[in-house]
């Protein structure tokens, strides 16, 4: 219990916010240096995401008709816009996401309020549990991604670069494809910890709000708690109160839960206002993902043609049979499902569209 009271309310949120402001995305409100840090942000889009989206751009456009190469330059393009989207909701609506996070740090929110201090803190270490999870998970997916160059290397392979792309130069030599490796790697370690930055500050106001309902029920509950009245009436002894002023300091107490619940309302709906349209395209890129990849593996229906382009006729009995057994097994296609209720494929998006 005592490691839990070390740590500051609503930490979580400022850990979010310094990734986020260290990596270029949250500029001064005003400062001889906001200038100057607009510049660093937008090399650091240049550099984490601007390159990668238009080599990703460059090479739907270059393998435009071909489904199996669009399927893999899909995923990542839509990854990365997503991204994108998430830097400019961030940026263009800073003020009121400031405005979130004063409110979350205020008196109105219990922020220097000793008495539901535990409970803050509680919601403070879910949060950051939530982001070293989060984080953890997508470090050790994008360390590994960014060096499969060198893990090619040692394995005496050919060189692929850790993400496909169209650059207007041969990517295979020296010195270009050390460079574009290297690159990439750095580039989409960076863009995991911005990315995961991002996410947790969404979820770390939800939290924040999370925490404000818990409070406002134990306010609630506490509200015909002798102890309650007592300490509100700056410790007068109890026996003095009589029940018609219990009775207004009841109701007294009962316009403060509902007063805080109102805020909470508003703090909520302004997180659904700046956020939603990020939701939305997270939610959307997912889907796409998931079911084109569930498409490339639907595509198995094709094995029935590919089984007449061998030699067949030329071969044993047993060799025909075996191959119509092929065949009649391969009508039915492999398909994925959601939870044995839908199938993921293109159809099922478009329905969902």
């Amino acid at each position: 219990m005592k490691e839990r009271e070390t740590i500051a309310p609503n930490f979580h949120l400022r850990v979010s916010l310094t990734i986020i402001r260290f990596l270029g995305t949250w500029p001064p409100a005003t400062g001889n240096f906001r200038l100057l840090y607009l510049l660093y942000t937008a090399c650091s889009f240049i550099f984490i995401l601007g390159i990668l989206l238009a080599a990703e751009i460059a090479n739907v456009l270059a393998n435009w008709g071909d489904m199996s190469k669009l399927v893999a330059v899909a995923t990542l393009l839509m990854t990365n816009s997503t991204h994108a989207s998430k830097v400019v909701v961030l940026l263009r609506r800073q003020a009121r996401i400031q405005a979130l996070l004063d409110i979350a740090n205020s008196p109105a929110f219990s922020r220097y309020d000793k008495v539901h201090e535990d409970l803050l803190i509680s919601y403070t270490w879910k949060g950051l549990f939530h982001h070293a999870v989060y984080q953890s998970f997508g470090g050790i997916a994008v360390l590994c991604w960014g060096f499969t160059p060198i893990a090619d290397l040692v394995a005496g392979r050919s060189r692929q670069l850790p993400m496909e792309g169209w650059y207007p130069y041969n990517t295979t030599a020296t010195p270009a494809f050390e460079i574009t490796a290297a690159h990439q790697g750095i580039a989409i370690i960076i863009a995991c910890f911005h990315n995961v930055a991002m996410d947790t500050l969404m979820t770390g106001l939800i939290t924040v709000a999370c925490s404000q309902l818990a409070i406002l029920e134990r306010n609630i509950i506490s509200i015909n708690n002798e102890e309650s009245i007592h300490e509100v009436q700056n410790n007068n002894d109890k026996t003095e109160l009589l029940a018609v002023e219990g009775r207004a300091l009841s109701y007294q107490l009962l316009k403060r839960c509902a007063v805080h619940n109102n805020m909470i309302f508003h703090f909520t709906n302004e997180i659904q206002d700046i956020f939603s349209t990020v939701i939305f395209f997270q939610f959307l890129s997912n889907c796409v993902i998931i079911c084109l990849i569930a498409f490339n593996v639907s595509q198995s229906i094709r094995l029935v043609t590919a089984a007449y382009s061998n030699n067949w006729f030329s071969n044993s009995d047993r060799f025909k049979r075996s191959l119509q057994i092929v065949m009649t097994r391969a009508h039915r296609p492999f398909t994925l499902s959601a939870g044995k209720v839908m199938s993921l494929s293109l159809n099922t998006f478009v329905q969902l569209v």
